[in-house]
């Protein structure tokens, strides 16, 4: 066996005698108002143990994925940013950041955990942090895991906007009440595309009520350029270095209020055009009022999504392959969902994957969703064969938001792969 085998296999060892033993520590940075400077709160950070060749989050989240151990790692960093911050004393007003992996669910929660996570959630206002590489594995449970814990925590933020064009397009199907924007935007300048970023989280901002962050903020000129950007929070080690809470300089608290609406939710798509029917038709006008809709995404530059529903996988033909897989390799986040449909249609376009959810039989639905525009087709057979159909049109921006979520949950992890990760 070659050292690097030996090697991986003494990490695996040593990863199992963490999680297994309890092993991860947790350091704290702060959060703070950009207009006084006060501390709203602290992210916490996972660690390994000191001088381990896992010490990193980094390491430590790519052998989890290696190892399909995900959710346990979830499960034992959330306990130890609970106990750290319950054992140094964080103010019951204070905000309390914690990275998560929403995949996770309440029955795989270790029996022994759930006394520390219980206490802190019950006595801080806990953020629960998703980053990038959750929107991308599998959208599905991402939103239900969500949605499970929305009633539970004084809100989600969506980490690294700004880093991944998925991060953009995912914005308003999460709903996030902190919106934290990526180093690159913080300290990059007004370049276009950090235009495009900033525009795009003032609109989320206007529509929900969510807060901007800035995140990596150095130096008191990148504070000031955060404040004129429109952030009103703030985080980097300009205000403190990530350590033990006791560690940072006091500094005057403030407590903040952060809010977003609730995302619209409906039972299926055709539900998002109730009242607003035109009519009645066959094929022959909804496919070419499907592939108008789906033309639209050509002209979307990234941070947008196009989900197709369709009745009969006969629709779903070459061309149509071509067009999406086209979007696709722009960055458009494409799926293609109905009976017969595949599973992973390749190209770059996602389907069901992994996940399994009854089917939908009859309903036609063609979504695109950008910064600047929204609009859906759906329809609903009329009989049997599926020759006619009831269908409607809207642009309205929280029906669309609403049909959109509906069928990203039908869509699942397209199989195990290893994902590089960027937590720090």
């Amino acid at each position: 066996m070659g050292g690097g085998g030996y090697d991986a296999i003494l990490a695996e060892r040593e990863f199992d005698q963490i999680l297994r033993q309890r092993r991860l520590q947790t350091v704290f940075q702060p959060v703070v108002d950009l207009g006084t400077d006060a501390i709203v709160g602290y992210e916490a950070l996972v660690r390994g143990p000191h001088r381990s060749s896992l010490a990193s989050a980094v390491s430590l989240l790519e052998m989890a994925y290696r190892t399909d151990r995900v959710v346990e790692l979830d499960w034992v960093a959330r306990a130890s940013a609970c106990r750290a911050a319950t054992a140094a004393g964080l103010g019951a007003d204070q905000l309390l950041f914690i990275n998560i992996e929403p995949l996770g669910s309440r029955l795989g929660l270790p029996p022994d955990l759930w006394p520390d996570i219980e206490k802190a959630f019950g006595r801080f206002r806990v953020v629960l942090e998703v980053t990038e590489r959750s929107l991308d594995r599998d959208p599905g449970s991402l939103l239900d895991g969500l949605d499970r814990q929305r009633p539970l925590v004084a809100g989600f933020a969506l980490d690294d906007v700004g880093s991944n064009i998925l991060t953009l397009s995912m914005l308003p199907l999460v709903a996030p009440a902190v919106i934290k924007l990526d180093m690159r935007v913080t300290q990059g300048g007004p370049t276009p595309q950090n235009i495009q970023i900033l525009d795009l989280a003032y609109e989320e901002a206007e529509r929900t009520g969510a807060t901007i962050l800035a995140e990596g903020i150095e130096t008191a000129a990148q504070r000031d350029d955060a404040r004129s950007h429109g952030a009103t929070l703030g985080q980097g080690n300009y205000f403190g270095v990530p350590g033990a809470l006791a560690s940072h300089p006091k500094r005057a608290y403030r407590a903040v209020d952060i809010r977003a609406d609730t995302p619209p939710a409906i039972a299926a798509p055709f539900d998002a055009v109730r009242g607003q029917i035109i009519g009645q038709a066959t094929s022959s006008l909804l496919a070419p009022l499907g592939r108008h809709l789906a033309a639209c995404g050509a002209d979307l530059a990234g941070a947008s999504l196009l989900i197709v529903h369709l009745p009969d996988p006969d629709l779903f033909g070459p061309a149509e392959r071509s067009h999406l897989a086209q979007l696709a390799d722009r960055g458009v986040m494409t799926a293609v969902l109905g009976p017969g449909c595949p599973v992973d249609p390749g190209n770059g376009i996602r389907g069901v994957g992994l996940r399994r959810e009854p089917e939908l039989v009859g309903e036609w639905a063609v979504v695109a969703l950008s910064p600047c525009s929204a609009a859906a087709m759906l329809a609903r057979a009329d009989n049997h064969a599926r020759t006619t159909f009831t269908f409607g049109i809207t642009h309205h921006k929280q029906n669309v938001i609403a049909t959109a979520r509906f069928l990203l949950r039908r869509l699942g992890a397209a199989g195990p792969h290893h994902h590089p990760t960027s937590r720090p």
